[in-house]
């Protein structure tokens, strides 16, 4: 029984650094495109740091959003395996 509480713990901790590294890496993602496309429209409309600003504070609440739909993923399908793991455990 310990074994199995301690698999479980290895298993959500698994998981939880599987869901930073993603939430990690789109929130990076989502910043680099916000710098690089505001640097093409500032030197395409000859306006600093205008749209660079816009599009980087923009970003801000769309990787606070995208990290929320991932959060929220991610509890859903561990949720859903240990409901499996209960629904298996109550079968056997």
């Amino acid at each position: 029984m310990a074994q199995s509480g301690q698999k479980g713990r290895s298993i959500l901790n698994t998981l939880l650094i599987v869901m930073v590294g993603q939430v990690g890496c789109i929130t990076l993602i989502i910043i680099l495109a916000s710098v690089f496309g505001g640097l093409w429209l500032d030197n395409t409309f000859g306006t600093k740091p205008v749209f660079t600003l816009a599009l980087l504070f923009a970003g801000i609440p769309v990787s606070v959003f995208v990290m929320l739909v991932v959060a929220r993923r991610t509890l859903a399908r561990l949720k859903e395996k240990a409901e499996q793991e209960k629904d298996a455990d109550i079968s056997s």
